[in-house]
């Protein structure tokens, strides 16, 4: 049987923020999240987000998606 990859999809909200050149999602919880993704994200900072991607990492996650969360 193949083994299952440990990276998992995850779906997640909270605060995005630039810092230099790395993104950073603050969840609610306030647990800091990295965000690895190709595109410019610099229109979401400050702003609240939910985001999708690949846990690649105990706080990093690779970014498939991005939008505003609804108020």
């Amino acid at each position: 049987m193949a083994s299952r990859s440990n990276n998992a999809y995850r779906r997640m909200t909270g605060r995005f923020r630039l810092n230099g050149r790395s993104a950073m999602l603050e969840t609610a919880e306030e647990k800091l999240f990295y965000l690895t993704a190709s595109d410019d994200l610099s229109n979401f900072d400050g702003q609240d987000v939910v985001v999708e991607g690949e846990l690649s990492g105990a706080d990093r996650l690779s970014l498939t998606w991005i939008g505003l969360a609804s108020a």
